[in-house]
């Protein structure tokens, strides 16, 4: 990555236009900027010669090239700044179409709290310099040789006498601006670590107060923050060190204007007006002098902001294959999965496994917890890639090629539902957004929201809440489930859909649910074998391998884990109805 040389100028890319317009208005700033103090010393020296009508006509240029700076001024800021500001929204669209389009696996390495500080701090960082920055530093590189050409026409050895300072700001300049950025380093990595901690302290709060953790979570807090004030303190005083170490170099610079420029009045080597344009010249000068060290801290903070936001984009993960429209076969899907595999770096995993679901067939996964259900349900999702075997959907193995037609006849039901901020209905309407009315009463009767809606102030139009906080787990699985059956999938997979739901209303929609039996190709993973009972065939696993296969009536006359699970599940719905009775 080329961060130290050109890595600002790929951002400019695509805005060629708006970036010329800024070029040409910084010029036109600085070089009528540059002539101001040029004609006023011809004002001044056509007085000192008692030539009026001279001093007159000086002024007017003066005022003219004064009246062009400002209007190339008005030009560079509008135009630099809403360039940057352009720059700021494509890049944190290019980082959010990024993120989107990342496989399961991606997120799974990620802080939240990390990625929201690369698109929000460290885009905001690159803006800052691709415009102030960019636009201080090209004022100064403008404006710089015109005003040195004409001091040096004025007077070269003055012009050398009052430069030679600067000199000396340039390399404090250099130093400085290497500190910075390896401190700038620094402090975007703590920041991200005190974003994510606090957003796991907020999403945890409950974990946090049931278990009095708050003295030690603000405890952790304060050091994040400490170790952030401090860094930020030292990052404060270099730039702070800039604006003094400016100021000093131009009062050194205007000693020696006064000083060695005066003696050459005395000596009538200059004349009055020439020292009048160069006194100018340093007014011109200071503040792009000065400034230059503002942005070549924003430079560095923009470059240690950047490189933290190729970090996320040089993901090695592939990327999902791009959204298209599709038209889906009428029939359910039929999936295979053969010797099929996927493990992690702790060696835990899945497989080697092999099924297969005919279409319009069912499969209950049965097992207990971390025998591998979830993982078999996310491979068949198509969200994990399996990393030995085959797998094939309606005959074909499943891959970019096919990924998203599987991906938009799938109805997929997470074991943890997820609801959006919004409101009940358009959550219901995710994957179908022009249901009808009638059709998302019919699926909310099926899983047994209908009476939720009814009770609830707005009917479908209530606000849910952040993840659905307003909604129990229950009603939130029920929500997801009628979600993937609005879809009308080929292929419902429903991992644990119903683990928060009473048993009284389990039993209502697993009936409702025969319905769908045959229309679609159901695959569920539970460890409930009452609800396994819905299906077909039963697929038993321990430690991500199958031990069992068969129809429930088979596996209940068999020695084995799924004769064991249905006895204890039965004894206990026994005590239980005891108990109610």
């Amino acid at each position: 990555m080329e961060s130290k040389t050109i890595w600002w100028w790929k951002l400019f890319t695509g805005h060629r236009r708006s970036l010329l317009l800024g070029l040409g208005s910084t010029l036109l700033c600085s070089l009528a900027a540059a002539w101001v103090p040029f004609w006023s010393g011809r004002a001044v020296h056509a007085l000192e010669i008692s030539r009026y009508a001279d001093s007159r006509r000086a002024l007017i240029w003066m005022l003219l090239f004064t009246l062009a700076a400002g209007i190339g001024r008005y030009l560079m800021r509008n135009t630099l700044i809403g360039l940057s500001r352009e720059i700021e929204k494509v890049q944190r669209e290019e980082i959010y179409a990024f993120l989107l389009t990342r496989p399961f696996a991606f997120f799974e390495g990620q802080r939240i709290g990390d990625l929201m500080s690369r698109i929000g701090d460290d885009v905001s960082t690159v803006r800052m310099a691709t415009g102030p920055g960019f636009m201080s530093l090209l004022q100064t590189f403008s404006i710089l040789p015109m005003t040195l050409a004409l001091m040096l026409h004025a007077h070269v050895r003055l012009t050398l006498a009052v430069m030679l300072p600067f000199s000396f700001l340039a390399l404090g300049f250099y130093f400085l601006s290497k500190k910075s950025h390896a401190l700038q380093q620094k402090l975007q990595l703590v920041s991200s670590q005190l974003n994510t901690f606090s957003h796991e302290t907020i999403q945890g709060e409950k974990v946090v107060q049931a278990f009095g953790l708050e003295d030690l979570r603000v405890g952790r807090f304060r050091e994040l923050s400490e170790d952030q004030a401090r860094l930020n303190i030292r990052q404060s005083s270099i730039f702070g060190s800039y604006g003094p170490m400016s100021a000093l170099i131009g009062g050194i610079a205007t000693l020696v204007l006064v000083a060695y420029g005066g003696t050459l009045v005395t000596r009538h080597e200059l004349s009055l007006g020439d020292l009048t344009a160069f006194t100018g010249y340093l007014v011109a000068l200071a503040w792009p002098v000065m400034s230059l060290g503002w942005s070549v801290n924003l430079f560095q903070r923009a470059r240690a902001g950047q490189e933290r936001i190729e970090q996320v984009l040089a993901a090695p993960e592939p990327q999902v294959p791009q959204d298209e429209a599709l038209e889906l076969p009428s029939v359910p899907a039929e999936i295979a999965l053969t010797e099929g595999s996927f493990r992690f770096e702790s060696g835990r995993g899945l497989g080697p496994i092999s099924l297969r679901v005919a279409s319009g067939g069912s499969l209950a996964v049965v097992g207990g917890i971390g025998s591998g259900k979830s993982i078999l349900l996310q491979t068949l999702a198509g969200l994990r890639t399996i990393q030995g075997g085959r797998y094939d959907v309606d005959g074909q193995p499943l891959g970019d090629a096919t990924l998203r037609r599987h991906w938009a006849g799938l109805g997929w039901v997470p074991q943890e539902a997820f609801l959006f901020s919004t409101s009940l209905r358009e959550n219901l309407t995710q994957g179908m957004p022009r249901a009808s009315e009638a059709e998302i009463w019919e699926v909310a009767e099926v899983v047994c929201l209908d009476d939720l809606i009814r009770r609830l102030p707005a009917g479908l139009d209530t606000i849910v809440g952040e993840r659905g906080v307003v909604l129990s787990g229950g009603e939130r699985q029920r929500t997801a489930l009628a979600r993937a059956l609005l879809k009308k999938p080929r292929l419902l997979l429903m991992d644990d859909a119903l683990s928060a739901v009473d048993a009284e209303t389990e039993s209502r929609i697993l009936e409702n649910l025969k319905g769908y039996l045959g229309r679609t190709t159901l695959v569920l993973a539970t460890h409930r074998i009452f609800v396994a009972e819905l299906c077909e065939d039963v697929l038993v696993m321990e430690q991500g391998h199958a031990i069992q296969f068969g129809t429930p009536p088979q596996l209940a006359e068999q020695q084995g884990l799924y004769a064991r699970l249905k006895r204890l599940q039965s004894l206990e719905r026994e005590i239980l109805g005891a108990v109610t009775k």
